[in-house]
């Protein structure tokens, strides 16, 4: 799936949030999948739909002794993109119950308002605001903090415990 990737990761409606452009090369996305394919602070799937990759989900900084990880996610194939805020639950569901984590966070450059929106419905915190954050398109941006608790989850998010999806370490 590395080719699929990459074109996904290269594509503006995904990389226009990121905060780094990649070159389209396939020998610098096969060294980057020897890199997270050893690491142990950063895992990666896909999202799939009816047996259909349509995107890439991982957990990112992972710190076990502290139980707190970021994450992020995007929908490479556009069909699926009106799902694309139902998919979170999975992976906060694996984190706080099969992880046993205490805190997922997440940062998210300005202008993203869909994402901001979506961590505020599933319960996320409004932390902070890095000002100035990231350098690209030749300006500044902005980067809001978000984090999210495994208590708040557990007892205020009731009605997304059910959905379970399997992910492997």
């Amino acid at each position: 799936d590395l080719q699929l990737v990459l074109d996904w990761r290269t594509a503006e409606h995904v990389t226009q949030y990121m905060y780094t452009d990649i070159e389209y090369s396939m020998e610098n996305q096969r060294k980057w999948f020897g890199k997270i394919s050893n690491s142990t602070t950063e895992y990666y799937w896909m999202i799939e739909m009816k047996g259909e990759p349509i995107g890439v989900i991982s957990l990112n900084n992972m710190e076990p002794q502290h139980k707190k990880t970021s994450f992020a996610y995007y929908i490479g194939d556009l069909r699926y993109s009106i799902i694309a805020g139902r998919i979170q639950p999975y992976l906060y569901n694996f984190v706080f119950f099969e992880l046993g984590y205490n805190k997922i966070y997440a940062e998210v450059m300005e202008g993203n308002n869909g994402m901001m929106k979506m961590h505020k419905h599933y319960g996320f915190t409004h932390v902070g605001t890095f000002k100035e954050h990231i350098s690209k398109y030749g300006r500044y941006h902005n980067v809001e903090y978000f984090e999210l608790l495994a208590e708040h989850w557990k007892e205020g998010c009731v009605k997304f415990h059910k959905l379970r999806a399997t992910f492997v370490l």
